[in-house]
């Protein structure tokens, strides 16, 4: 659907008429949400090649001063390079940016992240380009950036038949894998495809420490389990 928004928005708000009805509704701002590491920032990078356009992916620590009012600036800047250019603009981590707006403000950090705030609607409100947004925490979203926002894409965590397709991709033709993908379907489970990538490499390097010549399922499921050790750990 959003491709769809994309390739036929001339068609639908021209040529259709849509732009007397939804003329509220024309901006090009998307945000991909969900899990960790289920490929957010691959479809960003996506949608720009799909669209034969740069991106410019924004780090939020070389935008951020350290100098009240600098911030916003770099914004501004930001969001007129990509204007200029006809670039993708995304904000991976979106959340950082687009927070709630301090409501009992106590110090001047307080004021500058609401006057950043305030200058990111602004912006946006005047932005004729593509703007992408990532996170993986939308409950942290201002509701006034939601209103924003055009279209919101849930990324979930693969299931099985994904899954399975994740395993025959990371484990190269040349790799001396002797064992069954569908075996691994199950303790995969709850796995991203940035978890299922780190499992078949850590494999991999288990099985070339040990001299041995063949990776097995125990070498890559002895990995699953550390990856979800790690996540439990982190919850905890």
């Amino acid at each position: 659907l959003l491709l769809s928004y994309l390739k036929n928005h001339q068609t639908v708000f021209v040529d259709w008429g849509f732009m007397e009805t939804h003329g509220n509704n024309i901006k090009n701002v998307f945000n991909f949400y969900g899990p960790p590491g289920t490929g957010k920032t691959m479809a960003a990078h996506a949608v720009a090649a799909y669209l034969n356009k740069k991106i410019i992916v924004v780090n939020y620590a070389e935008i951020e001063s350290k100098y009240v009012g600098e911030t916003p600036k770099n914004i501004v800047a930001l969001f007129n390079e990509a204007s200029q250019g006809g670039h993708v603009l995304f904000f991976d981590e979106a959340d950082a940016m687009f927070s709630k707006r301090v409501t009992n403000m106590t110090s001047s950090t307080d004021t500058s992240v609401n006057q950043t705030r305030s200058v990111l609607l602004n912006i946006i409100n005047d932005f004729g380009g593509i703007l992408v947004l990532a996170t993986n925490f939308i409950e942290n979203f201002d509701p006034a950036f939601m209103r924003r926002i055009k279209m919101h894409v849930y990324f979930t965590l693969p299931d099985a038949e994904t899954r399975y397709r994740l395993f025959k991709l990371y484990l190269p033709g040349s790799a001396p894998y002797t064992g069954d993908i569908d075996q691994l379907i199950e303790p995969s489970d709850e796995l991203s495809g940035s978890d299922i990538a780190n499992a078949t490499l850590q494999a991999a390097f288990d099985a070339a420490k040990m001299e041995r010549s063949i990776i097995n399922n125990d070498d890559i499921i002895n990995a699953i389990y550390r990856i979800k050790s790690s996540k439990v750990a982190n919850v905890g």
